[in-house]
């Protein structure tokens, strides 16, 4: 077992939105992330309203996230988690996480942060409205057991989650039947 910080098991990845008045950065296939994409409650997060092209990509401060990597609402409602099941954008609002290889994987600090998201938001700084900021990150430390110990604990933890979203999958189909 050994002690870190937020900020040593990820790297802290800032979003952004391409200009909403250039509508040749928008609906083309590179799905981007707002909280109201993943504030449900799933681990997992498979589709996005919006959508922006290559242009849009090159042309602002959003980055991509990989399938697997987590995404972290960072203002307004602080503190969402999910995981992004295919390459997608986001927007200033969030971050995004990738864990650093060797030390922690995205699933095991998946659950980490969800564990330990109420100490995350008292942490938030901001005299408006709540936001994590890198600091946030910094200043909240953390016991992981061995990598090995992280693969087989986020291997069990998955196996509930999986069984958890297909359950309302086919609750979702099944409404759909009914009506």
């Amino acid at each position: 077992m050994k002690e870190y910080k937020l900020s040593e098991l990820a790297d802290i990845i800032g979003g952004g939105t391409p200009k909403t008045s250039r509508s040749d950065y928008w609906g083309g296939d590179i799905p981007w992330l707002s909280v109201v994409d993943f504030n449900n409650d799933f681990r997992h997060v498979f589709t996005t309203e919006k959508t922006i092209t290559e242009a849009g990509l090159n042309n602002s401060s959003t980055r991509i996230l990989y399938p697997g990597e987590i995404i972290i609402s960072a203002r307004g409602t602080v503190g969402v988690l999910a995981q992004v099941a295919k390459e997608m954008a986001f927007n200033q609002s969030c971050y995004g996480l990738r864990a650093k290889p060797g030390i922690t994987c995205n699933d095991y600090l998946f659950y980490l942060l969800r564990h330990s998201i109420e100490t995350i938001k008292k942490n938030t700084h901001g005299s408006v409205f709540d936001t994590i900021t890198r600091d946030t990150f910094e200043s909240i430390s953390v016991i992981l057991p061995d990598l090995k110990t992280q693969q087989k604990v986020a291997s069990i933890l998955t196996a509930f989650d999986d069984k958890i979203e297909l359950n309302a999958q086919i609750n979702h189909n099944l409404e759909g039947i009914a009506a």
